[in-house]
């Protein structure tokens, strides 16, 4: 009398037993689907990575190949790769030569002063700018020295030394980060000892000395070989002037994009590239892809 309760019991014992293996064996499945998913991401930032690199290579072959041919708007560099199909994925690379910038740790003060103006910045903020690279501890009428950045609620010392990245300006007082993004186009601290005629943007030639604005046309048709060059067509200016340009710079800047699958992948690298020599990456800095 008793079995065919045993009977059903067994039978809703197993049919549990069942839909708990069937529930496993599905996460199982999601599980291995999410691992399999992962390990490709994975695969494909590994991927993104190397093209990265690979993209910066080629840059500095570029480079290498001119030798000491004038940096100017139309040399081969200048116009960018666009998306090239690489490998597993595709690659764009953009170079730059940082002498078309002003150097915050060697261009004349009043090249700066100018600069800051045309930009709409308070030249005052180069007070700063000097008392966080100068030695001593007195601060300028609107600087800040030790003194200042010790009082703040996170404190640090200033560098009391040139700046290293441009990026370091937004711990000096003053500097916010939408003024160190608008500045970041016209100023380096790669270490440049002049001005490219031929690629520095209106803003920086025009800051340096506005009589070189008859320049921003005349380079259109062309090539600034020399700065000899420059006082032929622009008669009269400062030998201060003609002494801070050059037609080569040595320092320049690689920005390079990879996408593998869905992954994309961005870097900056600083290349110091003499003429005549291999270029050499000095720094690296990952970007968010755009």
């Amino acid at each position: 009398m008793s079995r065919p309760p045993e009977r059903g019991v067994a039978l809703l014992a197993a049919t549990v037993a069942l839909g708990a293996m069937s529930l496993l064996a599905v996460g199982l499945a999601r599980t291995s689907l999410v691992d399999q998913r992962l390990t490709a991401h994975a695969l494909e930032g590994l991927q993104a990575d190397a093209l990265v690199r690979s993209g910066v290579a080629a840059a500095s072959v570029a480079l290498f190949e001119l030798g000491d041919a004038p940096d100017t708007l139309r040399t081969p560099w200048a116009a960018g790769s666009g998306r090239q199909p690489l490998g597993a994925g595709w690659v764009e690379v953009t170079l730059e030569d940082e002498a078309r910038r002003l150097d915050l740790n060697r261009a004349p003060p009043e090249a700066l002063q100018a600069l800051f103006r045309r930009l709409g910045l308070d030249p005052a903020l180069l007070d700063a700018l000097a008392d966080w690279t100068d030695a001593d501890d007195v601060p300028r009428p609107h600087g800040a020295e030790r003194g200042y950045y010790l009082g703040l609620a996170a404190p640090y010392l200033p560098a009391n030394g040139p700046l290293a990245t441009t990026g370091e300006l937004a711990m000096i007082r003053g500097f916010d980060a939408a003024a160190v993004e608008w500045l970041r186009p016209f100023v380096t601290t790669a270490g440049e000892s002049g001005v490219n005629p031929n690629t520095a943007p209106p803003e920086v030639l025009l800051a340096l000395d506005p009589a070189l604005a008859p320049l921003l046309t005349q380079r259109e048709t062309q090539v600034i070989a020399e700065p000899d060059d420059v006082a032929r067509l622009v008669p009269g200016l400062s030998p201060r002037t003609l002494a801070y340009l050059t037609t080569r710079g040595r320092h320049y800047t690689a920005r390079a994009t990879a996408g593998v699958g869905d992954v994309v992948r961005a870097a900056e690298a600083l290349l110091d590239a003499p003429g005549g020599a291999d270029p050499e990456v000095v720094a690296w800095r990952p970007l968010t892809p755009p």
